[in-house]
Parts: structure tokens; C-alpha cells; sequence
């Protein structure tokens, strides 16, 4: 048995069946075959819960759909239907749900697995961008960050879709610009380059922040406290049903 917060391992421990009531500091008791160097032939499937250093976070397993609007076919609003467990795992959340992913010929991004992660925990090459389906949601106080790279997949949705993103904003002036439903700054500017503003200023992540050029490309690998509480604070009560 081992400490679910402090297992940096490949494969994440998972809770265990034969002692489930049981309570290790205030936390079900957990198993790991990986840390023994061992391969788990007993389980039937491993978590899909992102990379090591970028784990996903948010809800699993949870029944019921929540809505949230979309831009459809030739740019119409809509509204979605999605999982009330969005974004807790690397899933291709927007397959069979987003209105643009619907039918034949649908874009590239609607199987790309994504989740949701905390960008003050994730030292991956590409910044993880604040989500664009739940604006006015949180976790531990800060904009709601999802990740691609984290699930093994390529990011063909923000550069095209998510038109307002940091990551997409080329001068500080449009940068700066941008403000979150709470009224408060959505982006930065550092080393040249527009990020989510948590990544840079947040008290809960360091802000030295290394960026590496390649072309009209950027991306950096940001070292950040780790934060093993994830807490969701979704003021838009009227998304859920």
C-alpha cells in the first residue's frame, strides 16, 4: 500500500478493493504494483489520468450531464450536452457531444483526448490554456486550465477555435486585453509570449518561468508548487442539470 499524494509514478495507485472502508491520514487505502516494479496484471484498465507532472484533475465518475454553449456550424450558438465528469480524465470529450463534432467529416480536434489540469503543476513543453466551455469556473481559486499534450495528443482545437486564448494573443496590447467573467486579468505577458495569467503571477506558482523559441511557436516548461487539493467552484449553477 501506498500514499496516494506522494506517488510520482507512471502509473497512478489505485484505491483498494480489499480493504475499502479502511483510512490511511484521512484517505482511502491505496495500491501500487508500479512502485514494487512490478506491471499490475490484476486490475482491469489503468487510470487515464494524464502525465506525470500534469495530472488531470476534476470530477470521475460522477452521473448526469451539465450544458455549456458552443459555437456551431458557421459559427451559430449553441448549446452543448456534455458529461457532468468533463475534463476529469484524458477522454475525446468533444467526440459525439461539441456541435462541430457531430456527423461525418468532423474536425480533427473532435478526437483529440483532452482534461482538465492545474497549470501550477504541469511542467509539460506546452502551456495548458484556461478553458473556453466553463469560463466562470475554478479550482483552488484559479481559471480552469486544460491540456492535450497531457493525454498524448496534439492541440488542433485552440489555435482555430479558441480564438480568444492567451497563447493565441501575438502583441502585449492584445494580451493584456482580455479579462475572465470575475472581472480580474486573464492572460500575461512574459519573455515575449501571452500564457494564462495563474502561470505567471499566482501566489501558489513560482514565476520563474523558462521559455523556449521555435519560430512563430513558443512554449516553456514552467516549475510550480505542487497542490494536491482540487476544489471546483462553478458559479455557473445554471450549466448544470
Amino acid at each position: 500500500y501506498v500514499d496516494s499524494c506522494n506517488c510520482a509514478l507512471p502509473v497512478l495507485p489505485k484505491p483498494s478493493t480489499y480493504v475499502p472502508d479502511a483510512i490511511f491520514r484521512g484517505r482511502n487505502i491505496f495500491f501500487s504494483y508500479a512502485t514494487c516494479g512490478g506491471k499490475d496484471m490484476w486490475s482491469k484498465e489503468l487510470p487515464q489520468a494524464g502525465t506525470v507532472g500534469c495530472r488531470c484533475i476534476g470530477f470521475g465518475n460522477i452521473p448526469g450531464t451539465m450544458v455549456i454553449k458552443a459555437e456551431g456550424p458557421g459559427g451559430k450558438a449553441m448549446n452543448a450536452t456534455y458529461p457532468a465528469e468533463l475534463g476529469g480524465s484524458c477522454k475525446a470529450w468533444d467526440h459525439d457531444a461539441h456541435p462541430m463534432c457531430l456527423g461525418e467529416n468532423a474536425p480533427a480536434w473532435c478526437h483529440q483526448r483532452w482534461c482538465y489540469v492545474d497549470p501550477c503543476s504541469c511542467d509539460l513543453s506546452e502551456p495548458p490554456k484556461v478553458t473556453m466551455y466553463l469560463p466562470e469556473a475554478s479550482s483552488t481559486g484559479m481559471s480552469l486550465y486544460y491540456s492535450y499534450e497531457t493525454c498524448g495528443a496534439k492541440d488542433y482545437f485552440t489555435k482555430d477555435f479558441s480564438r480568444d486564448a492567451c497563447v493565441n494573443q501575438m502583441s502585449k496590447e492584445d494580451c493584456l486585453r482580455l479579462w475572465t467573467p470575475e472581472g480580474h486579468t486573464k492572460c500575461a505577458w512574459a519573455k515575449g509570449a501571452c500564457v494564462g495569467w495563474e502561470i505567471v503571477e499566482h501566489p501558489l506558482c513560482k514565476k520563474a518561468v523558462t521559455f523556449l523559441a521555435h519560430a512563430d511557436k513558443r512554449s516553456f516548461a514552467p516549475r510550480c508548487f505542487q497542490w494536491p487539493v482540487v476544489v471546483f467552484s462553478l458559479l455557473a449553477a445554471a450549466l448544470w442539470r
